[in-house]
């Protein structure tokens, strides 16, 4: 197993994705984002390997962006860059031949969420808790979870989990269709899953993916709206409020502007 912010193993065709940050909720910043893409790309070329699993290490899947590393963004320039990359992660495991399972044993919460509902197969343990409080942050989801998770469950069901921001658990998470599997823990059953693929056509198991996700409705436009929406929403006095709260482990006061 390799070290880093994300660790990586290999057991027979699957290749299991740790990201390795425990201490920070296993946030995504600029060298974790870097690490899962060189990996996710060298798994691509990989003809030996037939699934990803992509998990977290300690009590979270993953918590997000790094909002300590976020609060030093000034200008539309600079957020950009930072969540450009993000979102360019995410449409590449969306767009990776092999299909990737998200085991979810903790918390997935606002980009973490989002990042579940990249991959092609969600799977939750007891101990999952997903949600999307972005809200409460002045925001709306920065990576493209607006349109995921959309298309997933649908407009009305994706609204009412936003406005909530409530944390489903894994059968909770299962019902709403945000998760297909719930397991008593997931990067078990998300092995179980992988290593039926073993029984599988290399090329037919790409192939799938690749007419699956040609299935996909796609919708730029509404992309681009969400963008535009997150970028003026993140520097409002609202938002960074709820920066400053959140540092400080108190409720946020929004006025509105």
């Amino acid at each position: 197993m390799t070290e880093g912010p994300v660790r990586e193993e290999r057991e027979g065709g699957t290749l299991i994705l740790a990201i390795d940050r425990p201490e920070a909720g296993n946030a995504l910043d600029a060298a974790t984002i870097a690490a899962l893409r060189t990996r996710l790309d060298a798994a691509a070329e990989d003809t030996t390997l037939r699934s990803v699993i992509l998990t977290g290490t300690g009590r979270f899947f993953c918590a997000g962006g790094d909002l300590k590393a976020y609060r030093a963004l000034e200008d539309r320039e600079a957020l950009e860059t930072v969540f450009g990359s993000a979102r360019a992660l995410l449409d590449a495991i969306e767009a990776h031949p092999l299909p990737v399972i998200a085991a979810i044993d903790g918390f997935a919460i606002g980009g973490g969420a989002e990042l579940a509902m990249a991959c092609d197969v969600r799977v939750a343990g007891e101990g999952a808790r997903i949600g999307f409080p972005q809200l409460r942050l002045g925001i709306i989801p920065g990576w493209d979870g607006l349109e995921r998770l959309t298309r997933l469950i649908g407009p009305g069901r994706a609204m009412a989990l936003l406005l909530s921001g409530k944390r489903l658990e894994a059968e909770e998470a299962r019902g709403a269709g945000i998760v297909e599997m719930a397991a008593p823990v997931a990067l078990p059953a998300a092995r179980e899953l992988a290593a039926a693929l073993e029984r599988a056509a290399p090329l037919a198991i790409r192939g799938v993916k690749e007419a699956m996700r040609a299935l996909r409705e796609t919708r730029p436009e509404a992309r681009q709206v969400a963008a535009e929406v997150f970028a003026r929403l993140w520097f409002t006095a609202d938002h960074r409020e709820a920066e400053q709260a959140f540092a400080e482990k108190r409720e946020a006061k929004f006025h509105g502007r």
